[in-house]
C-alpha cells in the first residue's frame, strides 16, 4: 500500500507577509496628531541626564526594542512615544545648534519599526520617512553610530525592494544587493551584537523567500546561513541562532518540495527522486537545529509556540519523504505531539499566537484516522 502524503501547504506564505506588507492607508506617519496624546508617558529603565531630551527619546526607543523581542504589542506605545517625542523635539528646535546624529537615528529607526508592526497602514510611507531621517543622521558624521545607521538603512532598502518583487519578474533588485553589500561592510567594520545579526539574518532570509528562482533565493539564504553560523561559532547554544539556521534549511527544503511534480498516490513509491533526496537531507539538518534550539529553550524555561510549530512542520515534511509506513507513522506522531504541546502552551499562557492552518488541519485529520 502506498504511503499517503500529508504535506502541509501554505506555510511558506508567512515569509512574504513578513518581508512586505500590503495594507490600507497611505498617510504620512510623521505628525504627532496620529499618535495618542499620552504615547510618551511611559516608564523607561535607562538613567538619562535631566533635560537631555534626545537621550530620553533614545532610551524610550531602546526600551521598545527590548519589548519587541517578547511582546510586540507592548512595544507599540513605546515606539509611538519615541516618534511623538522626536517630532516634538524637531518642531521646538532652534537652528543655532544642529541636532545630533543620535536624534535622527532614533527617529528613523522608530519609524521603521513602527511601520513593521502597524497592520492597518501601508509600510512605504514609514520607510520613506525613516530613510530621510537616517540619511540626516549620516550627514552628522558620527563615527560611533555609522555602522548602526548603515544597518538600519539596509533593512529599509530590503523592505523597499520587497515591494518591487513580483511574479514573472524575478530579477533581484539592485536595492537588495546594495543592502547586502552595506550589511557586509557594516558588520565587518564594527562589533555588532549577536541579537542584531540574528535579526538581520531573519530579514534577509525572509526577503529571499519572495523569489521564485532558486538562484535568487540562494543569494539571501546563503548570506543568512553564513551570518548565523558565525554567531554559533562564538555562541553555540544561542537558541535564536539555532532556530534561525533551522528555518533557513527548512525554507530550502520547502522550496524543493513545492516544485516537485506530484506523483500518483495510487502508485507505490520505492525510491526518492534527486530533488526529494536533497529536500530530505535539508529537512534532517533543519530538524537538528530546531531540536537543539528547543533543548536550549527548555533549559531556560522559554519554549515558545513558534519553535514547536517549526518542529511540527519539519517532522511533517520529513514523514512525507519516508517510504517505510511504520517509520513514517512514528514521525507523524512527533508532529502531532509538537502541535499539541504548542496548543497547550498557547492556552496555558494565553498567548496571541495562531498555528498555521495547515498544521491544525493535519492534526484534525490525523486524530480522525487514528
Amino acid at each position: 500500500m502506498p504511503v499517503e502524503k500529508k504535506r502541509p501547504r501554505g506555510l511558506k506564505g508567512s515569509a512574504a507577509a513578513k518581508a512586505s506588507k500590503k495594507t490600507k492607508t497611505d498617510e504620512q506617519p510623521e505628525s504627532t496628531a496620529e499618535f495618542p496624546e499620552n504615547a510618551q508617558t511611559v516608564v523607561i529603565d535607562k538613567i538619562v541626564e535631566e533635560g537631555d531630551e534626545v537621550g530620553e527619546a533614545a532610551a524610550l526607543f531602546e526600551s521598545a526594542m527590548q519589548k519587541l523581542e517578547t511582546d510586540p504589542t507592548a512595544a507599540l506605545p513605546l515606539l509611538r512615544g519615541t516618534i511623538h517625542e522626536s517630532d516634538r523635539i524637531l518642531r521646538n528646535h532652534n537652528d543655532k545648534e544642529p541636532l545630533p546624529a543620535l536624534f535622527y537615528y532614533t527617529y528613523g529607526s522608530a519609524l521603521y519599526e513602527l511601520g513593521r508592526l502597524t497592520e492597518d497602514e501601508e509600510f512605504e510611507p514609514y520607510l520613506d520617512a525613516a530613510e530621510d531621517r537616517l540619511n540626516e543622521s549620516l550627514e552628522c558624521k558620527d563615527a560611533d553610530l555609522e555602522s548602526k545607521i548603515h544597518i538600519a538603512l539596509a533593512k529599509i532598502w530590503l523592505a523597499k525592494a520587497a515591494g518591487t518583487v513580483s511574479e514573472g519578474d524575478q530579477k533581484v533588485p539592485e536595492l537588495s544587493l546594495k543592502a547586502l553589500t552595506t550589511l557586509d561592510e557594516a558588520l565587518g567594520s564594527a562589533r555588532v551584537d549577536s541579537g542584531v545579526i540574528i535579526e538581520l539574518a531573519d530579514i534577509v532570509q525572509n526577503h529571499g523567500d519572495l523569489y521564485e528562482k532558486l538562484e535568487s533565493r540562494d543569494i539571501f539564504r546563503s548570506w543568512a546561513e553564513n551570518a548565523l553560523e558565525k554567531v554559533l561559532k562564538d555562541e553555540p547554544t544561542n537558541a535564536s541562532a539555532l532556530s534561525g539556521l533551522g528555518y533557513c534549511k527548512l525554507s530550502f527544503a520547502n522550496y524543493l518540495l513545492d516544485n516537485i511534480q506530484e506523483t500518483d498516490d495510487d502508485v507505490e513509491k520505492t525510491e526518492l527522486s534527486k530533488d526529494e533526496v536533497k529536500a530530505y537531507n535539508a529537512i534532517l539538518e533543519s530538524k537538528k537545529y530546531f531540536e537543539k534550539a528547543k533543548e536550549e529553550l527548555i533549559k531556560v524555561e522559554k519554549v515558545s509556540p513558534q519553535i514547536l510549530s517549526d518542529l511540527a512542520e519539519t517532522y511533517l515534511n520529513e514523514a512525507n519523504l519516508v517510504l517505510n509506513e511504520e517509520e513514517q507513522l512514528a514521525i507523524y506522531q512527533n508532529a502531532v505531539d509538537s502541535i499539541k504541546e504548542a496548543n497547550a502552551l498557547i492556552k496555558e499562557k494565553k498567548l496571541d499566537f495562531a498555528l498555521p492552518d495547515a498544521l491544525s488541519s493535519f492534526l484534525e485529520e490525523f486524530q480522525a484516522e487514528h
